[in-house]
């Protein structure tokens, strides 16, 4: 049956637990229940008076007290423990006077039939037998998944660039796939199966094996060098060893650099991307595509969140330029010495720390497209006047070399504030600023040109509702005028941050409105930070009176305070606050 490739053997009785006993594949037992014994006692008891059962101690006698007195009959008991008993009870039970045999076992009842005894053998009922077909499958669909595991595990382990050898418990080598073949240089065949004490190569085998607990280390075997790993299997017995070669991790660390050094050196964003639909926005979009044709240094002026590098990494796209590299970096999130080393770069020994063969700079790396310097206001005087040198000369020099190296890359820099301010403060060099702004864009903010909240929040909805797998649906007029009240100091970041989590917080059948109005509530609530322990006081934007009154009735409204409670509280009456509220809306 093994050979004849069977997965699992039904049987029963003695003859059922011998073969187990025997065979390595799986057997299923049909169970005999005390029904079917009684149902065999019952007719035989119609086939004479003295009744003889012959059955397993154990699996046979469980209830057959019970048994016995449901029948009211004369029962022999002829118990056995093993194949031996069984024989020697066989024997004594044929010399006996019984009239009828019952027996668990078909040998016994034939054995009885030959003898001239009525005999009556134990019948398994349709659901013991159904069951036990019905673990078979169990076992043979559990086989065959461990069996398609096995192979693509099996796969795995061939097809694995690292070098594998599993060492079994008894020092004998269990598996050798063909990675661990070739750098090697042995034939698993002749290894496979073998102890260590049996192989010639067992000197090579030993040192790569001993003396590795967990943890990579780089071993020499023989003329060449790997990185190797070792870990047990579950099993607790088995040794799995992984080794790759130094060479090759050598050349894989080499693609990693050059795949690092392309990772974000491309603009994603192009104008199409630039969603709204304002006169302001619009005339800001024709300028920057006039800007994008040329080769000039652009100055993008804007608030924080306006979409700074979305704008510059238009430009580059648009700019004949779209194929070189687009590199971008925020002046404002390194210090000095790391900034100008992360622009210029340096070479070997520069300085402490500094990286065995140097470092390229991004205007390197940027060299035939565009550098884009986020946040350049932040930028010290010593590295703005490095930066100046560039736009002069179009060439840089690494920390720590005398050697000038020509660059062809375009700037555009950005800022949240104007720059003439800092320059008049001393804070910014006035030569640098003037080259910067040879083309000027301002971006204007998002509470003036709120015409475009309505394609920007509902770009955002169906954004984050992808992301999130959750349908929520689009926002209502009455939300999207919601949002048009406040005035987003943090501009579409702010906006498109709100729209995030009402995705997230939106519930079936919630008015959307509602969820809009109570997220807006609470970022005005923060916006006018209370001073003290004064809960009356609150801090307000300078601008004209009518303006400054709107942003207290606002903070009022947004704590929850009726009409009447605000009126008395501004010293209005009710009819004048409706209307200021009115004409706010």
């Amino acid at each position: 049956m093994e050979k004849d490739g069977v997965d699992v053997i039904i049987s029963r009785g003695v003859t059922g637990r011998k073969i187990k006993k025997a065979l390595s594949l799986p057997v299923v037992l049909i169970e005999i229940t005390s029904f079917d014994i009684l149902q065999a006692l019952y007719s035989a008891k119609s086939m004479g008076q003295r009744i003889a059962f012959l059955g397993h101690r154990t699996q046979d006698f469980c209830d057959f007290e019970n048994i016995i007195k449901i029948l009211g009959a004369d029962v022999v008991r002829y118990p056995y423990g093993d194949t031996f008993e069984m024989e020697e009870q066989a024997s004594k039970l044929l010399r006996s006077d019984v009239d009828v045999l019952v027996s668990t076992g078909l040998c016994i009842y034939e054995m009885a039939k030959r003898s001239g005894i009525n005999a009556v053998l134990v019948q398994s009922g349709y659901d013991a037998i159904y069951g036990s077909i019905y673990r078979a499958l169990e076992l043979v669909n559990g086989i065959r998944r461990n069996q398609e595991q096995y192979k693509k595990f099996g796969s795995v382990l061939e097809l694995s660039n690292d070098g594998i050898l599993i060492v079994d418990k008894h020092n004998e080598i269990s598996f050798m796939n063909p990675a661990a073949e070739n750098l090697l240089d042995m034939n698993a065949a002749k290894i496979v199966g073998k102890s260590l004490d049996e192989i010639r190569e067992s000197t090579v085998l030993e040192s790569l094996i001993t003396n590795v607990k967990g943890e990579e280390v780089f071993k020499e075997v023989g003329k060449r060098k790997f990185l190797v790993n070792s870990m047990l299997l579950n099993t607790g017995d088995d040794l799995l060893i992984l080794f790759q070669s130094a060479d090759r991790i050598q050349v894989m660390e080499q693609n990693i650099r050059r795949q690092l050094f392309k990772k974000g050196l491309y603009a994603k964003h192009s104008f199409n991307n630039i969603i709204g639909n304002s006169d302001a926005l619009k005339e800001a979009i024709e300028g920057t595509k006039k800007f994008a044709t040329a080769n000039a240094t652009v100055l993008i002026m804007g608030e924080s969140g306006t979409g700074k590098e979305l704008f510059a990494q238009s430009i580059h796209n648009e700019s004949d330029r779209r194929k070189a590299p687009f590199v971008a970096i925020n002046c404002a999130a390194l210090p000095e010495s790391l900034l100008e080393s992360e622009l210029f770069g340096y070479e070997e020994g520069a300085f402490t720390g500094a990286k065995k063969g140097g470092k390229i700079g991004l205007f390197e790396m940027a060299h035939g497209g565009t550098i884009f310097l986020d946040e350049i206001g932040e930028m010290t005087l010593p590295v703005q006047a490095r930066l100046l040198r560039v736009l002069q000369e179009r060439e840089i020099m690494r920390l720590g070399s005398d050697r000038v190296i020509p660059v062809d890359v375009r700037i555009i820099a950005a800022t949240n504030y104007e720059l003439y301010q800092a320059v008049a403060e001393g804070n910014f060099r006035n030569d640098l600023y003037h080259r910067l702004e040879v083309l000027n864009l301002d971006i204007p903010p998002l509470r003036n040109r709120k015409e475009d909240i309505n394609s920007l929040a509902n770009y955002f909805v169906d954004l984050y509702s992808f992301e999130e797998k959750k349908k929520v649906p689009l926002l209502t007029k009455g939300a999207l005028e919601t949002l048009k009240k406040y005035d987003w100091p943090g501009n579409i970041r702010e906006l498109q941050n709100i729209i995030h989590k009402y995705v997230l917080l939106w519930e079936e059948q919630q008015p959307c409105e509602e969820l809009i109005t109570k997220l807006i509530n609470e970022k005005i609530r923060k916006t006018y930070k209370v001073k003290s322990m004064d809960e009356d006081t609150i801090t307000l934007k300078i601008g004209k009176v009518e303006d400054m009154e709107k942003q207290v009735i606002d903070y009022l409204l947004a704590t929850g305070a009726s009409v009447k409670d605000i009126s008395e509280k501004i010293g209005t009456s009710r009819t004048t606050l409706w209307r200021k509220t009115k004409a706010g809306n």
